[in-house]
């Protein structure tokens, strides 16, 4: 498995637990989506996502 495509499982992960708990009316879960929207916003424009970097060290991948 690449550590990108682990990245982003353990994105949709944690976007399921936030729907989840968004289900169950935790005023938390929105805090979820916003970090992982950031997340992918920075990965995006600067080409650094903290996640990808720790799935690359990892996965001995550069």
């Amino acid at each position: 498995m690449k550590a990108i495509r682990a990245q982003r499982i353990l994105m949709g992960v944690i976007l399921l637990v936030g729907i989840f708990l968004l289900y169950k009316g935790k005023p938390c879960a929105k805090y979820i989506f916003w970090f992982v929207a950031l997340m992918s916003i920075l990965s995006g424009i600067v080409n650094f996502c903290p996640s990808e970097w720790f799935f690359r060290k990892i996965f001995r991948e550069g």
